[in-house]
């Protein structure tokens, strides 16, 4: 098959305009409280069970509300009416409920999988959840499975039925997924699987694109997690322009709703943390070619082979990240375990860009004071840093 002939750079960004295209498409320095508008712009919201610090939607969702972690998870599952389906868009997340018709081409992709449930243990599983209503992972397994990260055959099948859209889950419960038919969760307006698979997916990088702001063939099919094959091939078919961004190798799309961010510089005071899921900072590539920060997730390697920490935050200050925190909480407090500071500005102005931060996620998280230990720095960083907390805040102090 012949490879489709890229088009002709119609944009050209200098490797500033892309930032602030990316940082205003991504949203976190805006505030929106509307929670269900936040989701429908980025159209899908990594879930994770890490909560360390807080779960990863909630952190995602309330820097760019405005309100607390807290207040996230009433929005979205105490309500009467859910706003969102849980399903892999990119990784497990949360999508807005009306994009259900748009993720079909992946409902038929999952029943043609060998590990899809033969019929006897889609009947046993759907006529136990028609009988008796919602039902948790917990509330399915047999006596005998295992639990946790063990995949047993009930979590398998579960999966796979979620993945094929014969269940869905549009609640939580204490962290456990309900699952239901879909005819019973998600309305009826929303219930179809008409689309092909090309209109789904050209339309889902549109979407993809206007979240992202400019992106390449390669961070957009990582945002829905296709091929670049595919992606390549329906790209055309978007109205994503064609783009040329200084310094990068490949060529870049942007969306045209995007491209008067171009020319808004960020407010360079305007500081927060990122969660580690964050959506602008997903493909770690992309986070490099942007932002020349090396973001890794480490929470999953051995201890003894982490360089940044378990749980770490980038610091954003305009539309540069700066320096990064390994941070916990410890009843009502916000710990910073470890942290480092970027090449760039001078470490006076990084410092008092983290102590702004900080007071933002102690507000976002409900916590009183912050705290930083004497290990988690050069003592010249640690010095700074304790002093530009406890200017700007009382409820700040050195561990």
């Amino acid at each position: 098959m012949t490879r489709p002939k890229a088009p002709a750079p119609e944009v050209s960004l200098s490797l500033t305009q892309a930032r602030r295209i990316a940082v205003a498409s991504a949203g976190p320095t805006t505030t929106d409280t509307d929670t269900a508008a936040v989701l429908a712009r980025l159209n899908a919201v990594q879930l994770d069970t890490i909560s360390t610090l807080a779960r990863a939607h909630q952190l995602t969702l309330a820097a760019r509300t405005g309100t607390t972690t807290a207040h996230i998870d009433t929005t979205l599952w105490g309500t009467k009416d859910p706003i969102a389906f849980e399903y892999p868009a990119h990784a497990l997340a949360l999508v807005p409920l009306h994009h259900w018709p748009l993720w079909a081409f992946r409902r038929r992709t999952s029943r043609a999988r060998s590990e899809y449930p033969t019929p006897s243990i889609r009947k046993s599983i759907l006529d136990k959840i028609s009988a008796q209503g919602p039902l948790t992972l917990r509330e399915l397994r047999t006596d005998d499975e295992p639990t946790g990260w063990d995949w047993g055959p009930t979590k398998t099948a579960i999966e796979f039925l979620l993945w094929a859209g014969d269940i869905a889950c549009t609640r939580r419960t204490g962290w456990q997924r309900q699952f239901d038919l879909p005819e019973r969760s998600i309305p009826a307006q929303f219930l179809t699987d008409a689309l092909s698979d090309d209109a789904c997916v050209t339309t889902l990088l549109t979407q993809a694109g206007q979240a992202l702001g400019v992106a390449t063939c390669d961070d957009l099919a990582d945002y829905l997690r296709i091929t670049t094959t595919t992606a390549r091939r329906l790209l055309p078919d978007t109205p994503l322009l064609a783009t040329r961004v200084e310094g990068w190798s490949s060529s870049a799309w942007t969306h045209p709703h995007a491209l008067p961010f171009a020319e808004q510089p960020h407010r360079p005071d305007h500081a927060l943390f990122l969660a580690p899921f964050d959506n602008l900072i997903w493909h770690r590539p992309r986070t490099t070619r942007l932002f020349n920060f090396t973001h890794t997730l480490e929470a999953y390697k051995p201890a003894g082979r982490r360089v940044h920490g378990y749980y770490v935050c980038p610091l954003l200050a305009g539309d540069r990240l700066i320096a990064r925190a390994d941070f916990t909480r410890h009843h009502d407090t916000l710990a910073i375990v470890r942290t480092s500071f970027e090449p760039g500005p001078h470490p006076t102005e990084t410092a008092q860009h983290f102590a702004r931060a900080c007071t933002r996620l102690q507000e976002t998280t409900e916590l009183h004071h912050t705290v930083i230990a004497d290990s988690a720095a050069p003592p010249a960083t640690v010095r700074a840093l304790t002093y530009a907390l406890n200017r700007t805040s009382k409820g700040n102090s050195h561990a």
